[in-house]
């Protein structure tokens, strides 16, 4: 006979062997570790949240051990053998590929000490685009870590009126920084430190680091080899062996009796890739496509039944503009263009449908998310629309003087562009491929970006500009008192314009501008700014000199100057409200606006001049014309 109950977090299996009306010696237990997501009115439980999922999750550490034993009525009911697991002579054991641990000899009935580890909050809903709160704190996944304990509990009680054994959920709070968030793949460091909200020890044994992977399973381990004095931090191996993905890490102390803390970790690992792309990839935008297939088999020959079938795939590609070869590159497919392709958009203009059927059959595909791109032609004044599911040019409209920006509208039915020389931005109908009228701005513009609510802001050189897009009119103007504005993002959720800045000394910010109190001819008055790096130098790999830490592409001295300090990256909005990545002239940065913390900075092998990521948070691109290079960086992603 199988016992099973529900402990809110886990779900324990108790196999027992019963004959007659007393207990039988034990065979063993089993426990299979889940994230407590389900319905209360199903699983009667504190921590459970209607309409989400209880998931298995398989190479999960568990600890445990037995603290008492059963007696009933005055008489020991304990059989079997005392089995601890994750005790001080032994790593902690995992549910295995399954999810499920066999502890076999294991003493039941019995009252257990039980503890295992998950990448995510026990009892809280984690999905990253609703975030919970938990005590007026917003949390996110993987930012903070809890603890499932079910200290005491009794384990093999034949009664259904106790077969329900309550959980504990520790919770630790935000995580402590790493040393390293972002590898490359071919150039992975040798170490790993992270920081401790408790103090580690090594009584019992070295910290231990557990790697999650996006499902939750632990995919590495590694073994403390050093400990801080202080105990604050502790020094792992890097998991050398980890593919290209985003990872979860969680840090605990081996002891004596039951599972360590489960204070730190790093939420944000991620390992990359890097590819050589030859012709300067200036600038990059996720192409995102859900692919459907619809399949009817009209034609049934005899004893067959008419058949359908239905399929759903969801893929993502680079759409990279080459600088130097006038063309664009749809995953590996090159696409000509106008000349001194730069700023490149991908959006959506409905789905796209193909019909293979035939006179028996119905085979209808359709592609659907961004269907079309549009570049700015630097070099010929000019814009490009493709198609990039068939990978063909559709049209060129003629815009202003060096176009080195733009942003597409939510519906995909208008661009806007940014002339560099002509201080002024063009819309243009993607549909009909026309151009209106420009709009004068107040300098030469390098960056533009686009609210919910279709206000258009125009920032360059001394300048940030508010536009009215009904109308195509200049709401008004700030200077910005020796900065020149390189790249612009906006953040619905907190209502406010994130910018990345350089001024005079040739210091880089990332800032929040706050839309309501934006005055025309005010000074530029950002709520928040953080510092991420200086204009250095790099040994740019082509001419093998030293250069300024800005994209040597364009930074000539010729009239295709643009910024002598132009990092030329957009932020970008990761988990709208909290993470924005944005390119510095070394390298890039992930910053917490929610917070205005700098989480990551991280350097490049050339500067960057453009980032771009996908609707659903599974990938960032980032290009590099100096080196050649794309990197491709996973995130946590929303699903």
């Amino acid at each position: 006979m199988r016992v099973k109950f529900v402990i809110a977090g886990a779900l324990f299996f108790v196999v027992l062997g019963l004959s007659g009306c007393g207990p039988a010696p034990t065979q063993g237990i089993g426990i299979a570790s889940k994230n407590c997501q389900g319905d209360p009115s199903v699983y009667p439980t504190p921590q459970c949240l209607p309409g989400s999922d209880l998931m298995l999750t398989p190479n999960v550490p568990v600890w445990g051990n037995v603290v008492n034993q059963y007696y009933l009525n005055g008489v020991d009911q304990t059989q079997g053998t005392v089995d601890y697991f994750g005790n001080n002579a032994d790593p902690p054991a995992t549910t295995g590929s399954s999810g499920v641990l066999i502890v076999n000899n294991a003493e039941a009935p019995a009252y257990w000490n039980l503890y295992w580890l998950e990448p995510w909050n026990c009892g809280y809903n984690t999905d990253p685009q609703t975030p919970p709160v938990y005590e007026g704190v917003t949390y996110y996944e993987g930012a903070d870590w809890s603890e499932y304990e079910a200290p005491n509990a009794l384990v093999g009680n034949y009664y259904p009126s106790k077969t329900v054994v309550a959980l504990d959920c520790v919770h630790y709070g935000a995580l402590l920084p790493a040393s390293r968030r972002f590898a490359i793949l071919g150039n992975l460091p040798n170490a790993l430190t992270l920081g401790s909200a408790v103090p580690l020890t090594t009584q019992n044994g070295m910290p231990l680091l557990y790697v999650y992977d996006q499902t939750g399973t632990v995919v590495a381990t590694e073994t403390a080899t050093s400990v801080s004095s202080d105990g604050t931090q502790a020094t792992f191996p890097f998991p050398s062996t980890l593919p290209q993905s985003g990872y979860s890490l969680a840090l605990v102390n081996q002891t004596g009796v039951g599972i360590g803390f489960a204070p730190a970790g790093d939420n944000l690992l991620s390992i990359a890739s890097s590819q050589t792309i030859a012709g300067n990839p200036f600038g990059v935008s996720a192409g995102a496509q859900t692919y459907n297939r619809t399949y009817y088999s009209l034609c049934p020959t005899r004893g067959q039944k008419t058949q359908c079938t239905k399929s759903s795939t969801y893929n993502t590609f680079p759409v990279v503009s080459l600088y130097s070869k006038n063309q664009v590159l749809v995953g590996s497919t090159a696409v000509s263009v106008g000349t001194n392709p730069t700023a490149i958009a991908a959006y959506s203009s409905g789905p796209v449908y193909e019909d293979f059927g035939d006179d028996c059959h119905t085979d209808i595909r359709a592609f659907s998310g961004t269907t079309r791109a549009v570049v700015a032609n630097s070099g010929s004044n000019s814009v490009s629309v493709l198609d990039i599911v068939n990978d063909a040019l559709l049209f060129n409209v003629t815009v202003g003087n060096q176009p080195v920006a733009l942003v597409v509208n939510s519906t995909g039915s208008e661009a806007y562009v940014a002339n560099y020389k002509d201080s002024t931005v063009t819309p243009v109908n993607l549909s009909a491929g026309t151009a209106s009228a420009s709009v004068a701005v107040g300098g030469k513009p390098t960056s533009v970006a686009l609210t919910s609510a279709g206000i258009l802001w125009v920032g360059g050189v001394g300048f940030l500009t508010e536009i009215n897009t009904q109308t195509m009119s200049v709401v008004a103007t700030e200077s910005t008192a020796g900065k020149t504005i390189v790249s612009l993002g906006y953040s619905d959720a907190y209502n406010e314009l994130v910018v990345s800045s350089v001024d005079t000394s040739g210091n880089v910010y990332v800032e929040e501008v706050t839309p309501s109190t934006f005055q025309a001819g005010a000074a530029y008055a950002p709520v928040a700014s953080q510092t991420v790096s200086t204009v250095g130098t790099y040994l740019n790999p082509v001419t093998n000199k030293e250069v300024q830490g800005y994209t040597a592409t364009l930074a000539k001295a010729s009239t295709s100057v643009i910024n002598t300090y132009q990092p030329g990256a957009p932020p970008i909005v990761v988990q709208d409200g909290w993470a924005v990545i944005t390119a510095t002239p070394t390298g890039f940065t992930i910053t917490d606006i929610s917070g205005n913390v700098v989480l990551v900075s991280e350097t490049t092998p050339s500067p960057i001049t453009a980032i771009a990521v996908d609707p659903k948070l599974n990938v960032a691109y980032l290009v590099m014309p100096d080196s050649n290079t794309l990197l491709t960086v996973p995130l946590p992603g929303t699903n």
